[in-house]
């Protein structure tokens, strides 16, 4: 069948005329009916140059044709009789007997066990397996229903009883082939079925000119057909389990079903990885497979304490298992070359958490082994690289640490970025961190943009475009109100324009910005819609919360949220509200223009003071500790030291002062002590003197023994807490107040790294994450219920440890660093906590409101944002905000319910799973569906006509070792051509669209009428015949398919790449895109340090890295290098050609739901 394919992203359409269709509807295998031949025209056949379709075909025109046939092609046969006698409904009973003898391919199963063999043949055809169909000319034997069913078509098979009633002994089948009516008498070798009809070789004679010889087949014919027993009741109960007509509502079931119980993506039980994982965490691993493959990289995004490890050791087990069922070795590969295993990228403060009960194919290495001096950088990057290489996928465990600012990157990153292509899962509680959406899509593109289809890289870049359009407009609005600015503060009058006609500019420039809908967050909503595929979430709503503790209950406890401000007298208030002006007073004189580069969203650049980032660390400061504020205010390096170590907050106010004065003095009076005279001071820096003095005003000592008293109060009610912080210097400040009070003494226990206390302190100091774990862990060495233990540790040394014991948490001085405190929140919010409540104190001094609060606010704006809220749903407290707040702000985004995304498959899913009634679901897990042909079939209501196909998973077994994931496709009718739809959260979208048109119109429970079945099966033909593994590759090789077509055909790809590959079965295509990914990696790896280069010095946002920029540094290779690269890929494209030669590519058999959609005006 010629066919023409346009060109298209998405979407393959094929071209289909009236003519053409009315051939294809008998199937590929078929010839169109002919006209009956005259007798003396066709006397023999052999398949050879004469056809015995032509011979059969008359005699089944005949009236009363018998069939004789040992072979039992069952739905071949009635197939043949719709196709010759359309019209056979309508005939009288007997119009057509047959007789059938055995099935030859089952004789061995079905002799010797004692059952009649009309019941050995309905078991056969309904035997779990499940009967796969070689045409979709097959499936139109259903419409035999009918027909069977008044008698038109009589069915026998023979009965081996009757034969030996007969005959005196026993024969093992019915052998004879005849054809028998009034217009003729056929013998021969050929059976009643396609191949004996047109395919094989075969004799058969026609015996109408030798009456004799016709009337003794005649006879025998009528003798066989004495020996066989009724199977009309077996054929219809067939016929019925064919196509089982079913209601869109249990259609629908069977689809979540099928899309959710892929046995090579579910966990469970003691396994390789060790702890049994919970429910939740086995769907998340699940989906997390299902991305991997679908897209070779998956973010897997789930709330602290809800037990990423055990997911991401989870993962290391399902991921090199699928990756070696979906990439077989070929040919001479050595099994070094191979990829086998996981390669663990993980932190080093939770590394131990990692090694216990690990799989033994995942190997570790430390984050900071990616950071090492830039000495060593090559050496280390040698070596993540041949674990790279090896490893069939790699598992990233706190991914955010890893993430990159495009004009600042970290070292960390630019190495983690060059490492070859590998599937990648990536674990984190908080994305990517502060860098939020900007930061997910820098780590999408380093470890995922080869695998990326165009038409996702063209819907990123034409986000970046807006994003760069709305920034160059807010530039020039800015320039123009400067402008007029400047000429109002001149006080210089223009003589021809008034000031309306100045500022008209000004509004011609605002209008253009409005018409242009370029707003912030509807392109950072539409560039998350974009990334939703990739991520796969859970919030702390879908774990749950729970009083009840102990073991086998895992699930959060209930949260307490407290927030202690400060209660300030009237005195300390005035001193605190005078630093406060005098500080933001301070300028440097020297306005700075800063731009915060975001790719994902709006650069803004901003106008402000060089001393502005001081002033926000002082008062910061000031929030969090008196104490602390005065000595960093007084510290100052020595004279004798360099200029290296860390400047104090003090010093760098002084210095912005003095350059903002010139270094011009000035003398003030310092207030004198009680009982001193006043004193004048000549200085340059009067504003920061005056602040010192103020700073040491008695009256604020009392501010952080009040706080110290309210930890106490904390300690005695909790027994073990935490405090966190920014700095650890206000940590120390606390840390020391509470062990020197009086009484029973506490265990006082300081994180930090590098940090010596004298001795007598009473402050323990455990210099890392991995030992604060072993006072506060559940399995530490040092716990201990029976103390009381007070920790005082920053945000960031917190991330990822575990510290369950702490029934409370107290934050000292909020902090624009969301990421860290969803982290520091975390380590006692967790669904192994042992308290069935646990309790968080936010610290806080009113009164001073920092710039910084605002951007913790964006920040949990674009964590909202990334978890699916769309730009005009944000609520209400994101856009006003009040300091102070962050905490509960948090909390309740926190503990929302999981937004489901339109542009994710799993959320997709699970929208429609929460349409359908649970007893209807229950019942698709307990009862494995069971049909001759699997599939079901229902009608809906739509917009436009199309048929949705779900595909059932084929998982590997010992009969054959096909690893074909459950998928929808979407075949849409536009005029002559069909249009198919690959992208399953499109596909899925419509139809969930679909149902719940036919749920409005009340027809969900509706099953098919016969006379609607008959309909749509005629169309089902052209619609499912053409449906290849080309169109279930997944889309990670789309990219990479299309552009090595492009290479070996020198030239543009055509139908991204299905002329050349359209045929092969999809074990071929995954080995060619795996093989061609190995050859484009140090291109792309050449690449992506293409843009960070670009980036850094050229200070440009550059567009997403796609495939064609990868292919450009691919084919700026020598020519001879380039042609042993094509000689190799050639002769794996041959090895794929040949593989796939006579291997069957169509999906047929694993359809297990056909959603035929019409207008719902219908």
């Amino acid at each position: 069948m010629a066919r023409e394919r346009a060109d298209s992203f998405i979407s393959r359409f094929l071209f289909r005329g009236s003519k053409e269709r009315e051939q294809e509807a008998v199937g590929a295998d078929l010839e169109p009916a002919s006209e009956s031949a005259a007798e003396h025209e066709l006397v023999w056949a052999t398949n050879g140059e004469q056809s015995v379709q032509k011979l059969v075909e008359r005699t089944l025109n005949g009236s009363h044709a018998l069939v004789v046939t040992g072979y039992q092609d069952f739905l071949s046969a009635m197939s043949i009789i719709l196709r010759v006698r359309p019209s056979i409904v309508t005939e009288p009973p007997e119009t057509i007997r047959i007789i059938f003898g055995t099935n030859t391919d089952n004789q061995s199963r079905m002799d010797g066990d004692g059952r009649e063999l009309s019941v050995e043949a309905r078991d056969y055809f309904l035997e779990t397996r499940g009967f796969s169909l070689r045409s979709l000319d097959e499936l139109r034997a259903v419409l035999a229903y009918d027909a069977i069913a008044s008698g038109a078509i009589s069915l026998r098979i023979f009965d081996g009883d009757l034969a030996r009633e007969r005959f005196g002994r026993t024969h093992a089948m019915l052998h004879a082939k005849l054809f028998i009516s009034d217009t003729g008498a056929l013998a021969g070798s050929a059976n009643f079925s396609v191949g004996g009809l047109r395919r094989n070789l075969e004799y058969i004679d026609e015996l109408q000119a030798f009456p004799d010889l016709a009337a003794t087949r005649r006879q025998a014919a009528e003798d066989f057909w004495t020996l066989g027993t009724d199977w009309t009741a077996q054929a219809l109960e067939i016929l019925r389990a064919l196509l089982r007509p079913v209601s869109a509502e249990e259609a629908l079931a069977r689809t979540v079903h099928e899309m959710t119980s892929f046995a090579p993506w579910r966990v469970g039980g003691d396994g390789a990885a060790g702890r049994p994982p919970l429910p939740f965490q086995t769907d998340l691993v699940y989906e997390a497979a299902g991305t991997a493959y679908e897209h070779g990289f998956a973010f897997v995004e789930a709330p602290t304490g809800a037990g990423k490890t055990d997911i991401g050791k989870h993962l290391a087990t399902v991921l090199p298992t699928m990756h070696s069922s979906v990439v077989h070795r070929h040919g001479n590969e050595r099994p070094d070359q191979t990829r086998n295993g996981a390669l663990g990228i993980i932190p080093a403060s939770v590394l131990s958490n990692w090694t216990k009960i690990k799989p033994s194919n995942l190997d570790l290495i430390k984050h900071s082994q990616l950071s090492q001096k830039k000495g060593d950088q090559a050496e280390e990057l040698a070596e993540i690289n041949r674990g790279a290489r090896s490893s069939a996928s790699m598992i990233v465990d706190e991914s955010h640490r890893l993430n990159s600012r495009y004009l600042a990157p970290s070292r960390r990153s630019l190495v983690f970025e060059q490492s070859p292509a590998i599937w990648t899962s990536c674990l984190s509680a908080t994305l990517m961190g502060n860098q939020g959406l900007d930061g997910l899509l820098a780590f999408h593109e380093r470890r995922a943009s080869i695998y990326v289809p165009p038409e996702i890289t063209a819907r990123i870049d034409d986000n970046l475009k807006r994003g760069r359009e709305r920034a160059l407009e807010l530039n020039a609005l800015r320039a123009l109100k400067q402008n007029f600015e400047d000429r109002q503060r001149s006080g210089m009058e223009d003589m021809f324009l008034s000031e309306a006609d100045l500022a008209q500019p000004i509004k011609e420039a605002e209008e253009r910005l409005a018409g242009k809908q370029l707003d912030p967050r509807e392109i950072q909503a539409d560039m998350a819609d974009a990334l939703a595929p990739y991520v796969i979430r859970r919030q702390r709503h879908c774990v749950g919360e729970s009083k009840k503790r102990g073991p086998g209950i895992y699930a959060y406890p209930e949260i307490e949220s407290i927030r202690i401000d400060a209660e300030l007298t009237p005195k300390q208030s005035a001193i605190l509200d005078e630093i406060r002006k005098l500080a933001e007073s301070i300028s440097t004189g020297t306005t700075l223009v800063s731009a915060d580069p975001k790719r994902a969203g709006h650069t803004e650049v901003r106008f402000h003071d060089k001393a502005r980032i001081h002033i926000r660390n002082f008062l910061a400061i000031l929030r969090s500790s008196i104490t602390f504020a005065r000595e960093d205010w007084e510290r100052r390096r020595a004279l004798d030291t360099d200029a290296r170590g860390r400047t104090s907050i003090g010093e760098s106010l002084r210095r912005s002062e003095r350059e903002s004065r010139g270094g011009k003095t000035e003398i003030i009076t310092i207030t004198p002590k009680s009982g001193e005279l006043p004193l004048d001071k000549r200085t340059t820096t009067p504003i920061c003197d005056r602040i010192g003095e103020l700073l040491q005003s008695p009256e604020l000592d009392a501010i952080d023994e009040q706080r110290a008293e309210y930890m106490a109060e904390m300690l005695d009610l909790h027994r073990q807490v935490i405090f966190l912080s920014e700095r650890i210097g206000v940590l120390e400040v606390y840390a020391r107040l509470l062990s020197s009070r009086k009484g029973p003494k506490p265990d006082v226990i300081l994180v930090a790294a590098n940090h010596k206390l004298g001795p007598g302190t009473g402050i323990t100091v455990a210099r890392n994450g991995a030992e604060a774990q072993e006072y506060l862990a559940l399995d530490g060495k040092k716990a201990s219920d029976d103390h009381r233990r007070a920790m005082f540790m920053t945000f960031q040394m917190a991330e990822g440890i575990n510290l369950q014991r702490a029934r409370a948490l107290g934050i000292v001085g909020v902090t624009s660093d969301i990421k860290s405190m969803l982290q520091g929140l975390g380590r006692i919010d967790r669904i192994d906590s042992p308290h069935s409540k646990i309790t968080y104190t936010t610290f806080d001094l009113p009164g001073l409101v920092l710039s910084s609060d605002k951007k913790g606010r964006d920040r949990i704006e674009s964590i909202a944002l990334l978890s699916g809220v769309g730009a005009s749903d944000l609520a209400d407290e994101y856009l006003e905000f009040s300091a102070g707040d962050l905490t509960d702000l948090i909390l309740e985004q926190h503990k929302k319910p999981r937004p489901l995304r339109r542009n994710n498959l799993y959320d997709l899913v699970e929208d429609m799973r929460r349409k359908l009634p649970d007893h209807l679901l229950n019942s698709m897990e307990r009862i494995k569906p069971q049909s001759l042909w699997g599939a079901e079939l229902c009608l809906l209501a739509g917009k436009s006509p199309m048929t949705i196909i779900a595909l059932g998973g084929r998982a590997p077994s010992l009969v054959e070792a096909s690893y074909l994931p459950p998928r929808l496709l979407g075949v849409r009718e536009t005029g002559d051509r069909h249009e198919i739809i690959r992208d399953q959260p499109e596909v899925t979208r419509l139809l969930r669209e679909a149902y719940g048109e036919t749920v409005k119109a009340g027809k969900h429970q509706d099953r098919p009428t016969e006379a609607e079945l008959s309909s749509v099966i005629e169309g089902l033909q052209p619609t499912l015949e053409g449906l290849a593994h080309w169109d279930i590759r997944p889309e990670r090789t789309v990219s990479l398919l299309e552009s090595l077509d492009r290479f070996l055909a020198s030239g543009p790809s055509k139908n991204q790449g299905y002329n050349r590959f359209g045929h092969l079965t999809l074990p071929s295509l995954e080995k060619l895109a795996e093989a061609w990914a190995q050859e484009l990696d140090p291109h792309w790896i050449e690449a992506k340090k293409d843009v960070s280069q670009r980036s850094e010095k050229e200070r440009e946002i550059p567009d997403y890295l796609g495939i064609d920029a990868i292919y450009g540094f691919f084919e700026q290779q020598p020519s001879k290098t380039l042609s042993e690269v094509r000689a190799r890929m050639e002769e794996l494209f041959g090895a794929a050609e040949q593989a796939s030669r006579n291997a069957n590519t169509q999906i047929l058999d694993r359809v297990a739901v056909i959603f035929q959609t019409k207008s719902a005006s219908k």
